[in-house]
């Protein structure tokens, strides 16, 4: 048995060195009179190439070396062989995406404080932001590529002014985005906080390549994450920043969440909350290709352009349009059915505010289980999100009978021009559906009072004290764009919040 002493002992405790983890752990130790442990269940990859390297982001999706790689419980209605992948290293998916680097539209901020998590509007969380953007070398990519600057001419063509979002302005519109990347390489957190290892600060205590088990309780208090390394201990507080897959995952094996399901696979029940697990919100797209007939320019990733739009709300925007100078850009069924062009051009919208929402649920007791991911595609009664879906593939469509892309588009191969009317479109839609690696919300902040919130604003696990959850889970809705840089801000926040809770 481990023995509660200094060795295993710290004054906090994090569970995963992903965007918000790695960030948080880093400010904390800035107090050097105060010992910090970050659990994560990856290595560290300092010097991978795959990792490092921008341009290697897809070939990371699905390998078991660098990816959880979760699959889904059947989906009703949208796409049963889709898999969410999360990374496995230091930096999360900050280390593992496509580096667009968004800041949240203050609207969806404001949103989040009427909807009962004070303090996280966008006049409290707007420092933040700057703080993180700066640390994270966000620049607007290099506006070098031809096809993209067409794109941008074709969308004045048919009324969709040039907006620009790394500059904090959204709406209706076209802009080019932003990146945290610098020389080729992706700017993850583990980079801006952490790296190189060599000189982290004495107080900041890697444990990587272990997985958390549990959190064990003295009481009511948290007082120590159970490990497959053994035990370690927290003398103010535990956070759990393992992600909104992982993080509910851990919370149930806990004892914290549904009763009735914890009763059922034999966990006790701590405490019964029954929002962990529950609200998993997640951007869906769906692509559309054209074959085109030339180089599409120079880019640093092929992904310089995103398109907002309102196709079935009175929000300045309800759908976000990635931009691509490639195929799709997932080579793993059933996406593998689709024609491939050598050169190609793809824009692929997706659900910005998505009605449909899921539940994570534990497939056992046992920690080395996979949960059970169901995001319910498309299960919205009213059948929103794939009305939106098929408004996007009619708007794309418009960009390739413009004078500007004239000169550039061969003919449609995705969904092709057999496809036209409304079901045709929105089955293609649906079965070609893929996640963009958003979700969110599964253990939501918000007023106490709410049986479905899980942690009050300043992250505090209901029902225990000791414990925190600090990462995309708590968010009370998704927000309209790329979550990475807003979840990093929440680690970046939460800092402060708990240095201020221990003073």
């Amino acid at each position: 048995m481990t023995v509660n002493d200094d060795a295993n002992t710290f004054d906090y405790v994090i569970v995963g060195g992903g965007s918000a983890g790695a960030v948080l752990a880093r400010r904390l130790s800035d107090d050097p009179e105060t010992s910090v442990l970050l659990i994560e269940g990856g290595p560290a990859y300092e010097d991978d190439p795959k990792v490092v390297y921008l341009s290697e982001s897809l070939a990371l999706t699905g390998d078991p070396k660098y990816d959880y790689d979760y699959p889904l419980v059947e989906q009703e209605r949208g796409n049963s062989l889709l898999r969410i992948s999360r990374a496995k290293m230091l930096g999360g998916c900050s280390a593992h995406n496509d580096a667009w680097a968004l800041r949240a539209p203050d609207a969806d901020m404001d949103r989040w404080a009427a909807k009962g998590a004070e303090g996280w509007d966008s006049a409290h969380t707007a420092p933040y932001f700057k703080r993180v953007f700066a640390d994270m070398h966000v620049h607007p990519v290099p506006k070098n590529a031809e096809l993209s600057n067409v794109v941008i001419e074709a969308a004045g063509e048919i009324g969709i002014p040039e907006i620009d979002n790394t500059a904090g302005e959204y709406g209706e519109g076209i802009s080019w985005v932003s990146l945290n990347e610098y020389e080729g390489k992706r700017f993850s957190t583990a980079q801006a906080y952490l790296f190189p290892l060599t000189e982290l600060p004495a107080n900041l205590h890697l444990q990587l390549e272990t997985l958390a088990t549990r959190v064990v309780f003295d009481g009511d208090r948290a007082s120590g994450v159970e490990t497959d390394h053994g035990m370690f201990y927290a003398r103010r507080e535990i956070v759990l920043s393992a992600g909104a897959i992982d993080t509910p995952k851990l919370l149930m094996l806990s004892g914290i969440g549904p009763a009735e399901h914890l009763s059922e696979l034999g966990i006790d029940v701590k405490v019964d909350l029954a929002g962990v697990g529950s609200n998993l919100q997640d951007h869906i797209e769906t692509p559309v290709t054209w074959e085109i007939s030339k180089d599409p320019g120079e880019s640093i990733n092929g992904l310089d352009l995103g398109i907002y739009a309102s196709l079935g709300s009175d929000e300045d925007f309800d759908t976000q349009f990635t931009v691509g100078h490639v195929n799709y850009w997932l080579d793993a069924p059933p996406f593998t059915d689709l024609e491939h062009s050598e050169l190609a051009l793809t824009l692929a919208p997706n659900v910005a505010r998505p009605e449909s929402s899921g539940a994570i649920r534990l497939a056992s007791a046992d920690y080395r289980d996979k949960p059970l991911v169901d995001p319910r595609y498309f299960t919205d009664p009213g059948g929103a999100d794939e009305a939106k879906l098929v408004a996007g593939i009619k708007v794309a469509r418009k960009f390739a009978d413009t004078k500007a892309l004239s000169g550039w588009i061969v003919r449609e191969i995705v969904p092709g021009p057999n496809y036209q009317t409304d079901e045709e479109l929105g089955a293609h839609a649906r079965k070609y559906s893929n996640t963009v690696y958003h979700p969110m919300c599964t253990a939501k902040m918000g007023n106490p009072a709410d049986p479905e919130v899980v942690v009050d604003p300043r992250l505090r696990v209901k029902g225990v004290s000791g414990l925190r959850v600090v990462d995309g889970s708590v968010m009370p809705e998704i927000i309209r764009v790329n979550p990475n840089m807003t979840i990093i801000m929440i680690g970046m926040r939460a800092a402060d919040l708990i240095k201020e809770d221990n003073a």
